[in-house]
């Protein structure tokens, strides 16, 4: 009985709702994670997925990058690693940037983040009336391609985090285990 109720009161504490505060800002490392869109008016000629992370400083100015698009319609991985300038605009409330393929810098990321964050930290990448979330690619035609991204960028979990979480959980795991051998 008392096994049970210390993983009870355990994983209560831990899925707990907190008092969130919402960044205004971005702040460390993100992990950013879009797709294209396959219908409607921002469908483009290439699909596939960009992935990767990016860590602003207390400024909230890009420092690194480490962005990969995988394209699907030419088998191509296009990465973009060299960050460029951050402007920020109040109201309406955005967050550009541009990130430079190290290679050919005429291959870029260009996005914008809807700020302040959500309650939960992530911040959505904007498109309104066109997304303002974009790449130009070489898939090998004439001109480089024009390819529009939606989604988001989400805190990365921070290592000391995900330490607490893993000696909490080895530290339930043993009062389960003895209260069972008692």
């Amino acid at each position: 009985m008392k096994t049970n109720l210390l993983l009870a009161l355990s994983l209560a504490l831990y899925f707990a709702p907190t008092a969130a505060q919402a960044t205004p800002l971005p702040v460390g490392t993100y992990t950013l994670s879009a797709t294209t869109p396959t219908s409607g008016i921002h469908s483009g000629s290439d699909e596939g997925t960009l992935t990767g992370t990016l860590t602003f400083d207390a400024a909230s100015n890009l420092t690194a990058a480490n962005l990969v698009f995988d394209d699907l319609t030419v088998g191509s991985l296009f990465s973009f690693t060299d960050p460029g300038p951050v402007s920020i605009t109040t109201p309406p409330g955005l967050l550009a940037a541009t990130i430079y393929n190290a290679i050919d810098p005429a291959e870029y990321f260009a996005f914008s983040i809807r700020i302040p964050s959500t309650p939960s930290g992530a911040f959505t990448l904007t498109c309104g009336t066109d997304c303002d979330n974009w790449m130009l690619i070489d898939t090998g035609e004439t001109n480089l391609t024009y390819v529009e991204v939606t989604g988001a960028i989400t805190p990365a979990p921070e290592p000391s985090s995900l330490l607490l979480l893993g000696t909490g959980l080895l530290g339930t795991l043993g009062a389960i285990r003895r209260t069972r051998h008692s």
